[in-house]
């Protein structure tokens, strides 16, 4: 891929490329009929998800009652994720990532299905919640790698921010959906938690369906064979040894691990702040995803040589969304802050993921979106000790600590992208 030289360009947007860069069509990535078929596998297994999501923390609110509760249920995904995303990205570079796809959705079907049972049996218990997110870890520490570095091959480096941006739309209308669904769901009494988690099974088999009608996404055969472990050390050596690419990263891994853990407390902003309960959860998740899907839209319209620039505005939004929530005085003032930290977390998300891949070569694709993921586990894993913390000091003082922090590290980024001059993909 053809770089523009570091001594030429700065990313921190102060020299940008010498040609000028058009706007790119909101649905550029459309015009591929695989990225339809991915993109449209991605909506179902994600609609599967955050329909999921919004059960789970309703359902671990009602059988653990806390906010250590609500933490440990997102502590098993977190360590969990945390152990297999270096190895799904491995995968993702050595393994048909077609094959990869259908049998890590086949096995959120599964899950999905198990917890339903236990549902309609009426059996259910919090350790079941725990297992389920710890087996959903498993699939997503494969599914997003391989889906993300499949997604690049599919539409070419021009096309990486529109692509990225969309398939954030997938996510993002989903954050919108899903909690709407599951909202109808807990409020019909003969279909509950059962009926969401069966549905969501459905889904998952549907997206399964939709994933065999891709190519096979075989990997690079000129690519050296060597031990999995080997070229986990090597995706990481290459990381840290692109100054921007280290940048990008270490933002997203750190930013995620400190202000994402605000989605598992959301159940007690909902209920201990406000006295609203499982709907008002679902209503704070419908309209912080809306925020976001608004988002998704600009970003896939942006040029890559603005996307330090968002990512930076992103990550002081989210910070901002975060105090705001940790002091808003009534549900309304909640809703709107729920809105702008929905936005500014796509924006976030959406932003990591485009640099990352654009300054990164194809063959540590899966290796590099897998370290973007271990953002996810690490959030994962602090949720837990912040449950404790929110428990001992409280819920708002813990969020208005995220977002002091989240400040702190999205500034100081921002400083090192001022004084380090970094590569950016040519258009």
């Amino acid at each position: 891929m053809a770089r523009l030289d570091p001594s030429e360009s700065s990313v921190a947007n102060e020299d940008v490329p010498k040609k000028a860069e058009t706007r790119t069509p909101t649905l550029a990535s459309f015009s591929i009929p695989a990225f339809r078929i991915i993109w449209f596998g991605t909506f179902l297994y994600y609609l599967a998800i955050f329909s999921g999501i919004v059960a789970r923390g309703a359902l671990a609110k009602e059988l653990g009652g806390t906010n250590a509760a609500l933490g440990l249920v997102t502590l098993a995904f977190g360590a969990v994720s945390l152990v297999m995303t270096p190895i799904g990205g491995v995968l993702a570079d050595r393994v048909p990532k077609r094959q990869l796809l259908i049998v890590a959705t086949a096995f959120l079907a599964v899950s999905n299905a198990a917890l339903g049972m236990a549902e309609v049996l009426d059996i259910t218990r919090f350790w079941m919640l725990i297992v389920v997110s710890a087996a959903q870890a498993m699939a997503f520490a494969t599914l997003v790698p391989a889906r993300m570095a499949f997604t690049i091959d599919i539409v070419g480096p021009k096309l990486i921010p529109n692509a990225v941006a969309l398939a954030q739309i997938s996510m993002n209308s989903n954050r919108v959906i899903g909690p709407a669904l599951a909202g109808v769901f807990l409020g019909v009494t003969w279909l509950s938690f059962a009926g969401i988690y069966l549905f969501s099974a459905g889904l998952s088999v549907l997206a399964a369906f939709c994933f065999l009608f891709l190519d096979p996404g075989l990997p690079n055969p000129d690519r050296p064979q060597r031990a999995p472990l080997v070229e986990m050390a090597d995706g990481f050596r290459y990381a840290i040894s692109v100054p921007s690419l280290r940048i990008v990263v270490s933002l997203a891994i750190l930013v995620t691990m400190v202000g994402f853990p605000y989605i598992a407390f959301l159940p007690s902003v909902a209920e201990d702040f406000f006295g609203r309960g499982s709907e008002g959860f679902a209503l704070l998740s419908l309209v912080g995803a809306g925020g976001g899907l608004l988002a998704g839209v600009g970003v896939a319209r942006t040029v890559l040589a603005q996307g330090p620039r968002v990512q930076v505005i992103s990550g002081v939004m989210l910070a901002v969304g975060l105090l705001f929530i940790s002091c808003a005085p009534t549900f309304n003032v909640a809703l709107i802050a729920a809105v702008v930290v929905g936005g500014s977390t796509a924006g976030f998300q959406s932003m990591n993921a485009t640099l990352a891949l654009s300054l990164s070569d194809s063959a540590y694709h899966g290796r590099i979106q897998s370290l973007l993921g271990l953002g996810f586990s690490a959030f994962g894993l602090v949720s837990y000790p912040l449950g404790l913390l929110a428990d001992a000091v409280g819920l708002r003082q813990t969020l208005a600590g995220m977002g002091v922090t989240t400040f702190i590290l999205v500034v100081g980024a921002e400083l090192l992208w001022r004084t380090n001059r970094g590569e950016i993909v040519a258009a």
